[in-house]
């Protein structure tokens, strides 16, 4: 056994662990008020150590045939999942709609890698559980393993809670038609390209209140904004108007620029000046 845990609260998962068993350390140290410092200990793979070991202070993840272990007959589910649903239960998880959207997709997301259902892809050379782990037995190498799956983690949270409150902002878009064809106008801190790119139009405006920064941006290979472009830097000479090489975008500002001069021109008639050109 290897074990890295010292006085106080005690997760225990095996050496070398998946990236399901990481999700549920994230979980549960993100989560658990009582666990939020809790060392972290590895032991060989086992499954019925929890019987006898497991108590308040230390809790058996992904392994030790506890509850929060999911080799068990019978049982579809992963450690993760059954982590987030005791979270759940106990009140533990935020109330807001938009957390929890998150984290439902990306807890279902886990169980998917974890159960073999996910995309062929979500298991090739660059996913994110081909390099979490280092596949050797050092103790050093799994804490880092966990260290490091815990800041993917984080990371990958703040995408889907950025992408449920783009759907949001969405509901007040505005729609038009110009000769580029189907629009959209919104006004968000979240909304980008990627989003974008998933609604199916052929114009995009985007405005950014906090930085006032404006994006206008085409998915289609057949649309060429340098006119649009020209038309701007005629009516708001002195902004900082940028026309991406490719002829796809035209940007005034972002949070990689924040020294650029924003636009004098409004959200309405950046609007009015997009069906104009």
């Amino acid at each position: 056994m290897y074990n890295l845990s010292v006085m106080g609260k005690t997760l225990v998962t095996h050496i070398n662990p998946h990236l399901d068993d990481i999700a549920a350390i994230w979980l549960f140290k993100k989560y658990h008020p009582d666990f939020k410092e809790a060392e972290i200990e590895f032991i060989s793979a086992s499954r019925d150590q929890a019987a006898t070991q497991e108590n308040e202070d230390k809790i058996f993840l992904g392994t030790g045939g506890g509850k929060f272990d999911e080799h068990k007959e019978g049982l579809d589910s992963c450690a993760g999942t059954l982590v987030y649903e005791y979270l759940k239960d106990k009140g533990f998880i935020p109330n807001d709609e938009i957390t929890q959207k998150a984290l439902d997709r990306l807890v279902e997301w886990n169980k998917l890698i974890d159960t073999g259902k996910a995309q062929n892809s979500e298991f090739d050379e660059f996913s994110v559980q081909a390099f979490i782990r280092t596949k050797d037995s050092l103790p050093q190498s799994s804490q880092k393993s966990v260290e490091l799956g815990r800041e993917i983690l984080d990371r990958i949270l703040a995408v889907l809670q950025k992408k449920q409150q783009s759907y949001k902002d969405w509901e007040k878009r505005v729609e038009f038609t110009s000769k580029f064809g189907k629009c959209f106008a919104i006004v968000s801190e979240t909304v980008d390209r990627e989003f974008c790119r998933e609604q199916g139009g052929d114009l995009f405006l985007m405005y950014n209140p906090k930085y006032k920064s404006v994006q206008f941006f085409t998915p289609s290979f057949s649309i060429d904004l340098e006119p649009l472009y020209k038309k701007l830097k005629e009516l708001d000479s002195e902004a900082s108007w940028f026309l991406h090489q490719s002829h796809h975008m035209v940007i005034c500002g972002s949070a990689s620029a924040p020294d650029s001069k924003p636009t004098k021109l409004s959200f309405e008639e950046l609007i009015e000046l997009s069906k104009s050109v």
